[in-house]
């Protein structure tokens, strides 16, 4: 332990010395110039002031909030459907995609497929999840909350 710290030492002076050696480069002045031309200027026109945007339509606010926050939301979905299951390594995910709705907001919907307690996969389900709770087929009633969220 001793001869470590005693090495350590010795690197960093040495380091330190290496620095000292080394020519530093000054950094290059420039010239001052001979002689000072003036150039005229051009009126530059100021830009006016931005018209506002009208308001966006449901279709284009649901554009928008699927190709700003859709693949965040897809990722949380699965985080969480995983997070429901018995062997979430196992979960294979189909169709998965977002989709905004005013009333429900972001959602991924898609189907997945899970292994049972004998190792065998039972089929692909639908699923609902917005990235923390999750409603499965199965288990809850999705056809409400797919034809509100998903379609």
């Amino acid at each position: 332990m001793k001869r470590i710290g005693v090495l350590l030492v010795v690197l960093v002076v040495l380091a330190w010395i290496g620095s000292k050696l080394v020519p530093r480069r000054e950094p290059a002045v420039a010239a001052a110039p001979a002689a000072v031309v003036e150039v005229p200027r051009k009126r530059v026109q100021q830009p006016e002031a931005p018209t506002p945007e009208p308001p966006m339509t449901a279709a284009e606010k649901k554009a928008q909030q699927e190709k700003w926050f859709g693949a965040e939301t897809i990722v949380a979905a699965e985080r969480a459907v995983r997070g429901e299951l018995k062997d979430p390594d196992a979960a294979q995910f189909r169709d998965v995609r977002a989709n905004y709705t005013e009333q429900f907001g972001l959602v991924a919907c898609g189907r997945v497929n899970v292994k049972n307690e004998f190792g065998g996969y039972t089929g692909f389900r639908r699923f609902v999840s917005g990235g923390k709770s999750v409603i499965l087929e199965g288990r809850d009633n999705v056809a409400d909350a797919w034809v509100g969220a998903c379609l």
